[in-house]
């Protein structure tokens, strides 16, 4: 069995779209060994497709990070018969990987500011060369009950710009929680949300999921999901949650989870998709503030009871 190497930054999001060049390769007979960030090890080992795993933001590949070689470096890249780098061949780190392995890599940079298709076909391209099997949909194989036992509520993302306003998610989970029992999700990022929150529903249905794990448990019991463009909603998404998500500045067309069982809530704008600098000056945000209560609801009700209904 050939042995791949896959160098992939970057966080939650980063990493579950680029599942399907995972599964891809795993179908098409390669043993596929992931470089990733640490924090996902335990996560990515269970779900992600990959046989092993190693830190890329570890102390083992720092000198690659100096454009330099390392003989340990040298010895461990040996067992690989290919290297696909989501990196720039310019890049300090790429200069310290061709000195370190004569073998061939493949340099296909994930610039985001530079990705004009969606993410995942773009990721895809050159695993087309080298995989005679592509998967297109991330897959995280859990058990789930059919229709989970409550509903999720994600308010935040990566970027505060991102964001639907917070009071209209509120009047979401008031309508929803009439009917079945709801939580809201606040990770590290959103702690700045948690006065606003415990003001509007019970302590005891505001869950932090400090840890990749209890994440999962979370999402495992998971009927329908509800969130901003977010690494988070890719994982419900990927995990055959029933999902709404809500896209303002940034492109569905590009930024879109990818599934079946996933719903965009989008108004296109004059101005919108956006680029990072003006998304941060804008002010009105009309492209997420003409998104209703209403509107969410609608999708995500009429979608949860078609799936109820199958």
């Amino acid at each position: 069995m050939k042995k791949i190497l896959v160098i992939r930054y970057g966080a939650l999001g980063d990493l579950i779209v680029t599942f399907p060049v995972f599964q891809s390769l795993e179908k098409s007979g390669y043993s596929v060994v992931l470089a990733g960030n640490g924090r996902f090890r335990d996560f990515l080992l269970q779900y992600g497709h990959v046989d092993e795993f190693v830190p890329v933001d570890g102390n083992f590949f720092l000198p690659l990070f100096a454009g330099a070689s390392e003989d340990s470096v040298c010895r461990y890249l040996e067992k690989f018969s290919l290297i696909l780098a989501y990196a720039d061949e310019s890049e300090p780190f790429s200069a310290g990987l061709k000195k370190s392995f004569s073998g061939r890599i493949i340099f296909h940079p994930a610039d985001p500011s530079k990705i004009r298709e969606h993410v995942i076909s773009y990721l895809l391209k050159p695993v087309r060369d080298i995989a005679a099997c592509i998967r297109d949909i991330p897959e995280i194989k859990i058990d789930r009950p059919a229709h989970g036992e409550c509903f999720v509520i994600h308010p935040g993302s990566g970027s505060l710009h991102k964001n639907w306003p917070r009071e209209k998610f509120a009047g979401v989970y008031a309508r929803l929680s009439e009917e079945k029992e709801g939580y809201v999700l606040l990770g590290h990022v959103e702690s700045y949300m948690r006065s606003f929150w415990l003001k509007k529903v019970p302590s005891n249905k505001i869950i932090d999921c400090p840890d990749m794990k209890s994440l999962m448990n979370l999402v495992g019991k998971t009927g329908l999901y509800i969130g901003n463009d977010s690494g988070i909603s890719h994982l419900f998404t990927a995990a055959g949650v029933t999902s709404t998500v809500i896209f303002g500045p940034t492109s569905p067309s590009i930024w879109s989870p990818r599934g079946k069982n996933v719903r965009i809530v989008y108004k296109k704008t004059d101005c919108s998709p956006c680029d990072a600098i003006r998304r941060k000056l804008c002010k009105e945000k009309n492209c997420l503030g003409s998104i209703t209560i209403s509107d969410v609801i609608g999708v995500a009700g009429e979608f949860y009871g078609n799936k109820r209904n199958d």
